[in-house]
């Protein structure tokens, strides 16, 4: 006899498992510790005001990113 509670939530949890598993970083993608280490700026406060400066003027596209069970925010250049 199938236990319909066990396999629905079992379906519930695969469904909010693959919702989680965002795209995967492409190889263009940078971080902004990544940026300020390559040169992007002195602090992290200076690197993150250029990222933003640069994706408001459309040179950059950004978008969320979660590695390690950590939120970060992935820049690219804009196509």
């Amino acid at each position: 006899m199938k236990n319909t509670k066990t396999e629905k939530a079992l379906t519930g949890i695969e469904w909010a498992i693959a919702q989680t598993v965002g795209e995967p970083r492409h190889a263009d993608e940078f971080t902004c510790a990544e940026f300020m280490k390559a040169g992007g700026g002195n602090s992290r406060a200076a690197a993150a005001s250029r990222l933003n400066r640069m994706t408001n003027d459309g040179m950059l596209t950004k978008r969320p990113f979660s590695m390690d069970g950590s939120s970060y925010t992935l820049y690219r250049k804009a196509e």
